[in-house]
């Protein structure tokens, strides 16, 4: 059965105030795992990061958890040891993009024709390879935008995923999956065992406002009770994850982590 953890962003605000104290609370609600974020940053020289780094490992053994993953930009391949460093140090097994900006050189108009989904494709799999010599993997984090449908009438992450190195891995945000008009259980049965995590939030799910308010999970409008059913038997990480919410935070994962145990997950 895959762990259950949380995805850091989803209490952004609490953990720049107080690391520890935040980290306490999320091992206190029963998740075992945290996925950190915003690693790889640019703007910071080598020293802070790895500053920061330590410090956010030892919040996080403090509180006796563990690390999924984690989400971060990815350097010039002449520069990639200074993210692994970073990602030694937190302990995350996955570095995972979660926007196409998020690797250098690219944009996020590059799902939208058949040649630009290649070369990302292609860019990510060196990147794969390097990390790989390290025992990280790598992945990709979906949001709402990245189903375009291309001249041959497919769609740009459906071919992304089919062009990459199958040691890629998938993290499949299932809302904004939603968001984008997909069929979530088909969703993960096409992808099969590249799906290793999964982010489970909910919403209304509103193509025209994909950034209208998210709710505890089972009182928007995803099919995550579908989508539970077709979860890949090599999934490791049931990620609760938050974006954007007038309620308070942790009342809305502290329910999403009720929700999981509820399913059996």
């Amino acid at each position: 059965m895959a762990d259950k953890g949380l995805a850091l962003y989803a209490v952004r605000d609490a953990l720049a105030q107080d690391p520890d104290r935040t980290l306490e609370r999320v091992a206190e609600i029963g998740f075992t795992g945290v996925e950190p974020f915003g690693l790889g940053n640019p703007s910071q020289y080598r020293g802070e990061r790895v500053t920061a780094a330590k410090m956010l490992r030892r919040s996080i053994d403090r509180a006796g958890l563990e690390v999924s993953s984690a989400h971060t930009r990815f350097p010039a391949p002449s520069e990639m040891d200074w993210l692994l460093e970073e990602l030694a140090i937190v302990g995350a097994p996955v570095a995972i993009a979660s926007i196409p900006e998020h690797v250098l050189g690219f944009g996020r108009d590059v799902l939208t024709d058949r040649d630009g989904v290649r070369r990302f494709a292609e860019a990510f799999g060196r990147l794969a390879q390097m990390a790989a010599e390290h025992g990280v993997q790598v992945g990709y984090h979906n949001h709402w935008w990245d189903w375009p449908e291309l001249e041959d009438g497919t769609r740009g992450l459906d071919r992304f995923f089919e062009d990459l190195d199958a040691s890629v891995v998938a993290e499949v945000d299932l809302y904004w999956a939603h968001t984008a008009g997909r069929d979530l259980p088909s969703l993960l049965r096409r992808l099969g065992e590249r799906v290793q995590l999964v982010h489970f939030k909910d919403g209304p799910g509103l193509s025209e406002d994909p950034l209208a308010d998210q709710v505890p999970l089972g009182l928007g409008s995803a099919d995550l009770e579908g989508a539970v059913a077709a979860l890949p038997p090599q999934l490791r990480w049931n990620l609760v994850e938050l974006d954007r919410t007038s309620l308070d935070p942790f009342e809305v994962v502290s329910d999403g982590y009720a929700w999981l145990v509820a399913h059996g997950l």
